[in-house]
């Protein structure tokens, strides 16, 4: 039996590995990608300062203080930082945020900022749409689709087929050219400087068809801001699980090889926590008396199933590693990252990763529970508590 579970976990692995291999994780204060550097897959940097000079044949996920982005990037960048400079000569999309960003160079696709203070250079070129939120907008570039948007102030100066926008104040510069409509919702007139050049029709929307628009267009901000979230998450069952085994690699190897020896055992113990323990926490709570124990009841669950990914991770890591290292030891830190890797991908998919992560869950917080209790009874047994 304990063959077919690992049968059916190497058959869910392979799915992903394509997509997992070669995957680049850069973490640290000061990040730098140089110019002669080519990164042949996804690139994830997490630091106070990221600097990406060279190739990257991927998408880029770049989060820091500060996030600087000038070699040629394949796919989309997605980054989040205090300041954002986007300077690449060429670039798949672009999704930032940040208290200032500054788009340069050539994005073949669309553009989706928002922040304080966000600037389109006059040498940019967006082959796509330029969606904008934020306190003050500048666009001098070139957008061959359409801006839309929302912020304070709008300035343009650049060229697009159309905008529409919502802003308190707007103004169209001299030498700006927009090939199709203006549309328009704003307290004020618009300022167009003579010279600027507006083939469509100037047109002023009522605030009913501004705001379906709106919120149509915040659906890829919180895309973002979920896609953002998951990458936080991923780092930090990371580190979790780094100090876990850097402060007891016995107790971690005697957890994974629990559920490796007794699926069986963890998976009834999984489904035991999952039911027995939130029961408990609400009757706890029910009672005056029991109320400092359903807190801690609370706060153990929580516990328990944090750990049940990380768990599981290292021992899908091990499996994988397995595949290709026959004989010798294999490092649990290794383990770690390829297991959690291949659970964030498959965690990306529809339906099997929803499946996935009941499975996890249900294995992973079983091991815990019943290696630490065998742990427990062993420790009583040798009257070391």
């Amino acid at each position: 039996m304990n063959k077919r579970i690992w049968i059916v976990c190497f058959a869910l692995m392979i799915l992903c590995t394509t997509s997992v291999y070669g995957l680049v994780v850069r973490s640290g204060d000061n990040i730098k990608i140089k110019v002669d550097e080519v990164i042949d897959d996804d690139l994830v940097a997490f630091g106070q300062n990221v600097s990406i000079k060279g190739k990257v044949n991927g998408d880029i996920y770049a989060f820091g203080q500060e996030v600087e982005v000038t070699g040629d990037v394949a796919g989309t960048i997605f980054c989040g930082a205090s300041t954002v400079d986007i300077d690449a000569q060429i670039a798949g999309s672009v999704w930032a945020g940040a208290g200032k960003v500054s788009i340069a160079g050539n994005v073949y696709n669309n553009v989706l900022i928002f922040g304080g203070t966000l600037d389109v250079e006059e040498d940019a070129t967006i082959g796509n749409d330029l969606i904008v939120y934020g306190g003050k907008a500048k666009v001098a570039g070139e957008v061959d689709g359409m801006i839309k948007g929302g912020m304070g102030t709008f300035i343009m100066s650049g060229k697009s087929a159309k905008v529409n926008i919502n802003a308190d104040k707007i103004r169209i510069k001299s030498g700006a050219l927009i090939s199709g409509d203006l549309v328009i919702e704003s307290g004020q007139e618009p300022v167009i400087e003579e010279g600027a050049e507006i083939l469509g029709e100037i047109k002023l929307k009522s605030i009913e068809e501004v705001d379906e628009e709106v919120a149509f267009a915040i659906v890829p901000i919180i895309a973002f801001l979920i896609i953002m979230f998951k990458v936080i998450v991923f780092v930090a069952k990371i580190i979790v699980g780094i100090v876990l085994i850097v402060l007891s690699k016995k107790y971690v190897r005697r957890i994974m090889d629990t559920v490796i020896s007794k699926p069986w055992h963890c998976l009834g113990w999984g489904f035991i926590g999952l039911i027995v323990i939130p029961v408990a926490v609400i009757i706890l709570f029910s009672i005056l008396i029991g109320y400092p124990f359903a807190v801690f009841g609370a706060y153990v669950y929580t516990f328990i199933f944090y750990l049940a990914s990380i768990f599981a991770g290292l021992v899908i890591g091990e499996k994988v590693i397995r595949l290709f290292k026959k004989e010798g030891e294999i490092s649990l830190y290794l383990s770690l990252i390829i297991g959690l890797i291949v659970l964030f991908v498959l965690g990306l998919i529809p339906i099997l990763g929803f499946i996935v992560k009941i499975i996890v869950l249900l294995f992973g917080s079983g091991m815990v529970l019943y290696g630490s209790w065998n742990l427990i009874r062993e420790m009583k047994a040798k009257e070391l508590i």
